[in-house]
C-alpha cells in the first residue's frame, strides 16, 4: 500500500531532526580543521591535539550508551533540548580554551551532547516516519552528517580569517543556538510516548540483552560496529593511502569527496530497498560492492580506475552506515528505541576508533596502498556472513513492526 504524502507536522519534525543531525557532522570537521590553525597559535605539533580529538568520540559515546536513554522515559522532545542546550554551552567553553588539556574536556563534555540528541532524533524520526517510508526518512536524516561536514569545509576558511581557530567552536554554539530555539518552538513529543505511559516504559541495557531482543541486539552492534570501523578506517587514512600511491594532497581531498558521494548514492538505493522489507538484500549488495571493489583496488595497473572504485567503495561502506541505522526502528518498540539507538551508537563508536587504530597499524607496517585497500575484502566477507546470520531477526523484527500502525497517524 502507498503511504500517504506527509504532512506538514511530519515534514517540520525531520527538518527539526536533521538540523539536530547536522551538528555531528559540523562538529567534527570543524576539529580537524581546527587543529592546524591552533597548532600554530598555541605552538604545538598536531599530535598535542590527540586527546582532544579523540575526546568528543568518547563522550558521543557516553552520551548515547547511558543519557540518552532517558529519552524513552522522560520523552524525546526534553532530552533533545537538553542536549542542544549541552552543546551550545561547551562549544562556548570549548572557544575559552587555553590549552589542548582544557580542549579535550570541552570537547569531552560537547560530545555527551551530541550522543543524547543523536540517539532521540533518530527515534523520534522513526515514530513520526511513515512505516512505508522510514527507511529512506532515517537515512535521508543520517546523510546530514555528510551535509555538516561538507558545511564546515566550505565555512572553515573564511572563519578561521575572521576569528581565528575559536571562530569554528562560536559557529559551532550559533547553530546549536539556533536549533534549540528551533526546537523548542516547533518540536512536537512523540505519539509513542504519550501512548505507552507505563511505570515500566523506557529501556536498559538489560532490556536489550534479554529475549527477544538479545539476539537482535548483538547481531546489529556486530555488524554496525565492523560497518562504523571500515568506515573510519577509510576517511581517517584514505588522503594518506592515495597520497602514498601517487596522487597530490589536492586529489586526495577529492577522493574523500568521492567516497562520501558514492555514500550518499549507495545509502538511498539500500534504503529504498530496506522499505520495500528487502533488508538482507540491500545489506549483503553494499558489503558485496564494497568486497569487489577492494579485490579490484589489488589489481595491478587497476590505478587509473581508482576514482570510480572510490565512488563503488563509498555506495558500499558509507551507504550501509548510514542505511543501516534503520534497523534500529525495526528491531525496537518506542519504549526502549532511545535505549537500542543509543547503545548502537556507542558501539560504533568502539568501531570509530579501531578503525584509525588498524589504520595506523597497517602504515607502520609498510603495507602498500593497493594491498591496503584490496585488504578491506577481508572485513567486507565477515560482514556479509554476520548480515546473512541475521536473516531470522530481520523478519521477526520487520513483521513485528508491520503490526504497528502508529507511524502511519503521526501525521494528524
Amino acid at each position: 500500500m502507498t503511504a500517504p504524502p506527509l504532512s506538514a507536522l511530519q515534514i517540520r519534525i525531520f527538518l527539526l531532526c536533521a538540523l539536530i543531525v547536522l551538528l555531528d557532522g559540523y562538529d567534527l570537521q570543524a576539529m580537524g580543521l581546527a587543529v592546524p590553525a591552533l597548532g600554530r597559535q598555541w605552538h604545538l605539533t598536531p599530535s598535542a591535539f590527540t586527546l582532544a580529538q579523540s575526546a568528543s568520540l568518547l563522550g558521543l559515546g557516553l552520551g548515547s550508551a547511558f543519557i540518552a536513554p532517558l529519552g524513552d522515559r522522560l520523552g524525546r522532545r526534553p532530552l533533545l533540548l537538553a542536549g542542544l542546550a549541552i552543546i551550545l554551552l561547551t562549544s562556548l567553553g570549548a572557544a575559552t580554551a587555553t590549552g589542548p588539556g582544557q580542549l579535550a574536556v570541552w570537547r569531552l563534555l560537547i560530545g555527551l551532547g551530541l550522543g543524547v540528541g543523536q540517539s532521540n532524533a533518530s527515534a523520534l524520526t522513526a515514530e513520526y516516519a511513515p512505516l512505508a517510508r522510514r527507511a529512506t526518512i532515517m537515512t535521508l536524516m543520517g546523510v546530514c552528517v555528510a551535509f555538516g561536514g561538507v558545511l564546515a569545509g566550505l565555512t572553515a576558511p573564511q572563519v578561521i580569517a575572521a576569528a581565528g581557530a575559536q571562530g569554528l567552536f562560536l559557529v559551532g554554539a550559533a547553530l546549536p543556538l539556533l536549533a534549540l530555539l528551533a526546537t523548542a518552538l516547533g518540536l512536537r513529543e512523540s505519539p509513542a510516548i504519550a501512548i505507552t505511559q507505563a511505570p515500566n516504559r523506557g529501556g536498559t541495557l538489560l532490556v536489550l540483552l534479554r529475549p527477544p531482543y538479545r539476539e537482535r541486539t548483538l547481531r546489529l552492534w556486530l555488524v554496525y560496529g565492523l560497518s562504523a570501523m571500515l568506515l573510519y578506517f577509510l576517511f581517517s587514512w584514505l588522503p594518506v593511502f592515495l597520497i602514498n600511491a601517487g596522487w597530490s594532497p589536492a586529489q586526495a581531498s577529492h577522493g574523500i569527496a568521492l567516497l562520501q558521494f558514492g555514500g550518499i548514492a549507495g545509502s538511498l538505493v539500500q534504503a529504498w530497498l530496506v522499505d520495500r522489507h528487502r533488508t538482507i538484500t540491500a545489506l549483503v549488495g553494499g558489503y558485496g560492492t564494497t568486497l569487489i571493489t577492494a579485490l579490484l583496488f589489488a589489481i595491478p595497473g587497476s590505478a587509473p580506475a581508482w576514482p570510480v572504485l572510490l565512488v563503488f567503495m563509498g555506495s558500499g561502506v558509507a551507504g550501509v552506515v548510514m542505511s543501516i541505522i534503520a534497523l534500529g526502528a525495526i528491531f525496537y518498540p518506542p519504549e526502549i528505541r532511545a535505549t537500542g539507538f543509543g547503545w548502537a551508537g556507542a558501539i560504533t563508536r568502539v568501531g570509530a576508533v579501531l578503525g584509525p587504530l588498524a589504520g595506523g597499524w597497517i602504515i607502520a607496517a609498510g603495507v602498500s596502498s593497493r594491498t591496503t585497500l584490496g585488504l578491506i575484502a577481508v572485513p567486507a566477507l565477515f560482514c556479509i556472513a554476520a548480515t546473512l546470520a541475521m536473516r531470522r531477526s530481520v523478519a521477526d523484527a520487520q513483521e513485528q513492526a508491520a503490526c504497528d500502525t502508529l507511524s502511519e497517524s503521526y501525521g494528524s
